[in-house]
């Protein structure tokens, strides 16, 4: 998966596993979160435009739960 070091996670275990996963998982959704508003933009059809809103609202409120747990 693009941005996740995966060595570095098999490394880990308990909370140093968990901190480092969603230090990880963070970029990850921002990424999508940034492809979904140019699919918002840019897609033709109905059904990518509202599966970006979807990733966006689902994303968005999943970041902000992960920074809270940090």
């Amino acid at each position: 998966m693009a941005g996740m070091d995966m060595k570095k996670l098999d490394a880990l275990s308990g909370k140093a596993f968990d901190v480092e996963f969603v230090k990880q998982m963070i970029p990850h959704h921002e990424g999508a979160v940034v492809m979904a508003k140019e699919a918002q933009k840019k897609a033709k059809k109905d059904e990518i435009k509202t599966l970006a809103a979807s990733i966006i609202r689902d994303q968005e409120a999943e970041i902000s739960q992960m920074k809270g747990w940090l």
